[in-house]
């Protein structure tokens, strides 16, 4: 399965979801306890809620507990995920300024300082980190967050493909809130959300908002080591299972295995003639996506019949494109398998094989099979 989410769990993942129990027992207080303690660590964040939903579950309970009714907010959109950021923004009862380019493009540096100049009155900016409808990606972050700030703006964020396959120090870089989902690059079942927040976004938190979306209340409820209502109590034991296997990897090392995979692949499938989209300043570290030597749906057809699952495009894209998702745990060995299949398909010759860096640890090359 490489599509851009849910992703390939580890065996022991898999187990701890099968999990039920009494989300208010003291054995259920200490997941919550140890799930945050991990999770601000791999943030570098001074809180981290936790929430059950999926990734724009998150996002909608960033956007609605940081952003005030009225507020003056950038949104910048360059794909579909893009979208449906500025629909929460937009909800929210915000006065947002919107900056647009076409699916598959992007924002240079440049570009964002001066739309930073032309909207003085706007406190704070919104964007997605990294878009899987597109494959592009602001790979910068550290510099678009940096700029912001120094303009004294609130940054919000939706990471929920880009956590762990990127660079991302929240405290640091002040970034107020940004939000992920488990089933992505912290490769866990779906159904956890998280928005990480700086010391700086915890005190910007607001209180008229939805009660399942205010994080200041599940912050509140994580003080006693408690969520405020029934959470997905398997998919919390899942995801501190993940979390603990993120922290044996290494955040940086997940970082870089992710990077090394991309752009091997990103290479390979140039190589057969797919039209990607990006460039080396914007390309995804979790999607490679682009216009492939034969229909996308057929191609997708070939693959299936191979037992291997993409993605085709969506939104403006649609069956004009493919995606090929490689978040969480896929390594030389998942690479190395769609590079040969590919060939096959489209009977063209394959010599290379993936980086070193594009492996996992011994330790989770047995906790995933890569072979059916």
């Amino acid at each position: 399965m490489l599509i851009p989410g849910p992703v390939n769990v580890p065996k022991s993942v898999a187990m701890k979801s099968t999990i039920v129990m009494n989300h208010r027992s003291d054995r259920f207080r200490k997941v919550v306890g140890e799930l945050e303690e991990l999770m601000r660590k791999h943030f570098g964040a001074s809180r981290v809620s936790l929430l059950t939903g999926s990734g724009t579950l998150a996002v909608e309970s960033m956007v609605f507990s940081l952003l005030k009714k009225g507020e003056n907010i950038i949104v910048l959109s360059y794909g579909e995920f893009s979208e449906r950021l500025l629909d929460s923004v937009i909800k929210r009862g915000t006065a947002p300024k919107v900056y647009r380019k076409p699916f598959g493009g992007s924002f240079t540096l440049e570009e964002f300082k001066s739309i930073l100049d032309e909207n003085k009155d706007a406190s704070a900016i919104a964007f997605v980190h990294n878009e899987t409808s597109t494959g592009i990606a602001f790979r910068d972050l550290k510099g678009i967050v940096g700029l912001a700030k120094s303009r004294g703006m609130k940054v919000l964020v939706d990471s929920v493909s880009g956590f762990a396959a990127y660079e991302i120090r929240v405290d640091e870089w002040k970034i107020d809130g940004i939000a992920t989902g488990s089933q992505k690059a912290l490769a866990s079942v779906p159904g956890v959300g998280f928005v990480a927040l700086s010391k700086q976004g915890v005190e910007e938190l607001q209180e008229d908002v939805p009660n399942y979306l205010n994080v200041k209340l599940h912050l509140r409820f994580q003080d006693k080591r408690e969520t405020p209502f029934t959470p997905a109590v398997g998919a919390f034991f899942a995801t501190l299972e993940a979390a603990r296997l993120l922290e044996r990897e290494g955040i940086e090392n997940r970082w870089r295995r992710h990077d090394a995979c991309a752009r091997f692949l990103r290479k390979i499938t140039s190589e057969m003639n797919f039209r990607l989209l990006g460039n080396e300043s914007n390309f995804s570290n979790t999607v490679v996506a682009g216009v492939p030597p034969i229909s996308p749906k057929t191609l997708i057809q070939e693959l299936e019949k191979r037992g291997i699952e993409i993605s085709g495009g969506i939104g403006e894209l649609r069956d004009k494109i493919v995606r090929i998702g490689i978040l969480g745990l896929v390594d030389d060995r998942a690479i190395s398998r769609l590079s040969y299949t590919l060939a096959d398909i489209l009977k063209t010759d394959l010599s290379v094989s993936p980086p070193v860096e594009c492996k996992l640890p011994e330790f989770l090359r047995e906790e995933v099979d890569w072979s059916d």
